[in-house]
Order: structure tokens, then C-alpha cells, then sequence
């Protein structure tokens, strides 16, 4: 394992890379950062170079002064810089959520970067036919969880909800779960940036390489009910 920084736009993003090969990069998604990844890149094995980085704000990565807002294509120009510092494009991206629309920003905007990509539950709730009732549910669920915890409260409650329960905090573990709750500011940020992303339908038409969506069947509906409507407007894409 080698940890290093990466400079994006003046702000210092923590890296962790395992192994030697093809380059895979891991874009965590809200409320995690780059140890929600420490399952995957033990089963990826060391025939493959995973990287795995905290975004801004996350983690150990920095951030220009109080973190308020971002935006997928800011967060897909960190992954770029990320890619073309260490990873040798272009690269096989695995990508979770609001992780997930960064990567298609990638795809759309920066093709040459990323050969294939493996998009986990992403975060576009205006492709499924109830998208405003999905998000009215999610905003419910973190309005209670904040009134009960506070910001960490909301976060709390968004990983329940992903992971089936109170559970998920025993599959994570300490560490994760206590780093999860210090990143609630990113994690708001995160919230706001996936509706406000403007894709291009025929952009994500036109995108040329090979796209896998997956969705569990333990997944929250919403995650579930965007794989298909997702896979019909994307190039080369497949649902798993």
C-alpha cells in the first residue's frame, strides 16, 4: 500500500493505492470516503492497481476554507487530476452514488481518461418515474435523523437506509462509521450536487465506452428503480 497526495485546483486530496496492473479508481460516494472501499480492493487482489482517494472535504483530503457546496463536474476534475497523476489512463473507474455521476461527468467530458466503467446505485433520481416522491422520501429521512443527531444524525440515517438498517454500522466497523459522521458537511454538499448535475442525454448517448450498472437487491428502491432507465439513455451500458 502507498499513500500520496494529489493537488486538484489547489486543494490536497489523500490517495491509497494496493497492487500492480491494469489501474482501477474508486470514487466513494456521500457519507463514506476512501475506506468504504477496503472490502473491493481486498477482493481485487495485487494483480490489479487499485487507487482509491478521499474527495475533497472527506476524510483526510482538504478543502479551500468552510466546505458548504461543490459540484460533479469540480468533483470529476479532482478525479481527472487524480487519474492523470498516478493511475496512467486511461483506467477502469468503480464508482458509488453521487461517486457515480462523477464518473459519467468523466465520460462525457474527459473520455480519454476511463476505458470502462462499473457504476454502483447512481444518484439520478430524475430518471426514475417517481423520482420527486423518492427524493421528497430521502430529504424526510434526514430532516429526522438531523433532528434527532444533528448534522452526524443525517448521515446516520442516509447509511441505514443504504445498508438495510442500524447493522451497517457493524459492517463498517468503528473507524468508518466515526469518519462517516465527520464528514457531514461534505456530505450535505453531496446531497445538493447530484440534482443540480446538468447531464446531456445525448451526451451519455454518445458515450463509447463499456458501462456496467449494479444494483442490490438490499438496496433502497430509488437505487434500484434508476438501473434500467439509466442503461437505455447510456451508450454501451448493461445492468448487473
Amino acid at each position: 500500500m502507498n499513500r500520496s497526495t494529489v493537488e486538484a485546483a489547489g486543494v490536497a486530496l489523500a490517495v491509497e493505492e494496493w497492487g500492480e496492473g491494469a489501474p482501477v479508481v474508486l470514487v466513494h460516494g456521500p457519507g463514506l470516503d476512501r475506506l468504504s472501499w477496503t472490502e473491493t480492493v481486498a477482493a481485487l487482489g495485487d494483480d490489479v492497481r487499485a487507487v482509491a482517494y478521499d474527495r475533497r472535504a472527506y476524510g483526510e483530503s482538504a478543502t479551500h476554507g468552510p466546505f458548504r457546496a461543490t459540484s460533479v463536474p469540480e468533483q470529476a476534475e479532482d478525479a481527472a487530476r487524480v487519474i492523470e497523476a498516478l493511475a496512467a489512463p486511461p483506467v477502469v473507474l468503480c464508482a458509488h452514488d453521487v461517486g457515480a455521476l462523477v464518473a459519467l461527468d468523466l465520460l462525457v467530458r474527459h473520455s480519454g481518461l476511463v476505458r470502462a466503467a462499473v457504476l454502483v446505485e447512481p444518484a439520478l433520481l430524475s430518471l426514475v418515474a417517481a423520482g420527486r416522491e423518492a427524493t421528497a422520501a430521502l430529504r424526510e429521512l434526514l430532516v429526522a435523523g438531523a433532528r434527532e443527531g444533528g448534522p452526524a444524525g443525517a448521515v446516520e440515517a442516509y447509511l441505514e437506509d443504504l445498508g438495510g438498517g442500524p447493522a451497517v454500522f457493524e459492517q463498517l466497523g468503528a473507524e468508518r462509521a466515526e469518519r462517516a459522521r465527520a464528514g457531514a458537511l461534505p456530505f450535505a454538499a453531496d446531497l445538493a450536487a447530484a440534482p443540480a448535475w446538468e447531464y446531456v442525454p445525448r451526451a451519455l448517448r454518445a458515450i463509447t465506452a463499456p458501462v456496467v450498472v449494479l444494483s442490490s437487491t438490499r438496496s433502497p428502491s430509488r437505487s434500484g428503480a434508476r438501473a434500467r432507465p439509466l442503461c437505455s439513455c447510456t451508450g454501451r451500458a448493461s445492468i448487473a
